[in-house]
């Protein structure tokens, strides 16, 4: 099958982990033996790779100022990036064409505009929406979502691109299914107008040759906290470090320390050293950015509890499942559509989000109860292995794939014969 996926960002350009699940779907498909172009953005780091179409309107290198705020963009360019390109139009339209896929995926277009939706409205062949967050909301429904307007001019002009060219468009775009990560973002879709019939939900796997355990240690002196995502607010990182400063004074615990891994913008970064110096934490905290997964993976291993302190509404993270394959006790907040990922009290300790005082309270019950983060330990790795491998979600989302199409095909012929 050959089967022409829509990305805003593809990696070695990553801002979180939707951009590896992209590449790895691919990489996946690839070698099971499918004809997969990836159409994406320009950047210098993507030359070279042969299944990459670099057609999209905007630039990559400049990923951070565009993909996390590092420059304010002018009118003209937040309806470029959020509502329509028509450079973006253009250039897909004519690619799909050469192209001739028997699928259309549309994987992540956030700040890539809804162009690259609309410039295969007429594709022969069936469009599938993959979606991990609200990036679908905000091209097809609402851009306002996006941008938060703050003051009445700015609501206005959104109000008014809204009517004169997001709804237009979007009543043109075709989808003839979505595919969601999780029932919590599958109920958001279906509870803004989407049909339920065009949305499936396909949980994520995780790559269980990569995120494996290693043999079972003691507790480590200091208690070594790991953190994985995004620097910024909705990932709550800074709630950790409030937890960190609780446990602290606490006066049976013996000593913490958290280590983050990822990255953000620098004015996020700001606000999280000052959070860290308030609480009077700076030794235990230790930043160590954006790594790749086998060293990620090591550092897992190496620590004690996995901490997913996210206060926005998660779709289905991925990390904490990679953790659980670590053999780590995992203490995450139920936002959004985490906790479908975890029974509480048996895979993982789940908490009410954006509250530190719980998530000291569930560190220091692990640190405590030897049986408790051993049962932990079995009942995640049993989990990682039958539930979430990533062989096996590759193969429920080709499923998924095969049933579009061929339901696609039938209903062709049956308007022919019509």
């Amino acid at each position: 099958m050959r089967i022409v996926r829509l990305v805003s960002l593809y990696p070695p350009y990553v801002v979180g982990g939707n951009e590896m699940l992209t590449r790895d779907i691919a990489e996946a498909l690839l070698a099971r033996g499918h004809d997969v172009h990836v159409l994406t953005a320009h950047g210098q780091r993507l030359d070279g790779i042969p299944y990459v179409h670099q057609v999209f309107n905007y630039n990559l290198d400049h990923k951070d100022a565009l993909f996390q705020g590092g420059r304010k963009l002018s009118p003209v360019e937040l309806v470029r990036h959020h509502v329509f390109d028509p450079v973006t139009y253009r250039s897909v339209r004519r690619v799909v064409q050469e192209l001739r896929p028997d699928l259309v995926v549309a994987d992540n277009l956030y700040m890539a505009s809804a162009a690259a939706l609309f410039a295969v409205r007429d594709v022969p062949c069936p469009v599938v929406a993959q979606v991990a967050d609200k990036w679908l909301l905000f091209i097809l429904v609402d851009w306002g979502l996006a941008i938060r307007p703050r003051t009445a001019l700015q609501r206005l002009f959104v109000r008014s691109i809204r009517a004169l060219l997001q709804r237009p468009i979007a009543r043109r775009v075709r989808l003839d299914g979505i595919v969601t990560v999780s029932d919590f973002i599958r109920d958001l879709y279906v509870s803004v107008g989407f049909p339920p019939e065009t949305l499936e939900t396909e949980y994520l796997g995780i790559h269980n040759e990569v995120f494996s355990a290693g043999p079972a240690h003691p507790l480590n002196d200091p208690v070594r906290l790991v953190f994985v995502g995004g620097l910024w607010e909705g990932k709550g990182p800074q709630v950790a470090v409030q937890a960190l400063r609780i446990l602290s004074l606490m006066d049976d615990m013996p000593r913490f320390h958290l280590d983050l891994f990822g990255e953000g913008s620098q004015g996020f970064k700001r606000y999280l050293d000052g959070v860290i110096r308030e609480a009077g934490v700076e030794e235990q905290v230790a930043f160590h950015g954006f790594v790749p997964w086998q060293r990620l993976a090591e550092a897992m291993r190496e620590s004690d509890v996995f901490v997913f302190p996210s206060i926005w509404d998660e779709p289905f993270a991925i990390t904490p499942l990679q953790a659980l394959g670590c053999g780590l006790p995992v203490v995450a907040a139920r936002a959004g559509g985490t906790a479908e990922g975890f029974v509480d009290g048996e895979t993982a300790l789940l908490i009410p989000p954006n509250d530190a005082q719980a998530m000291a309270a569930a560190l220091a019950r692990i640190v405590r109860d030897d049986t408790l983060r051993q049962e932990l330990r079995t009942n995640g790795l049993r989990e990682a292995r039958e539930r979430w491998s990533f062989d096996a979600y590759v193969d429920r989302l080709t499923d998924y794939y095969d049933r579009v199409v061929q339901r696609w095909r039938c209903a062709q012929r049956h308007h022919v014969g019509a």
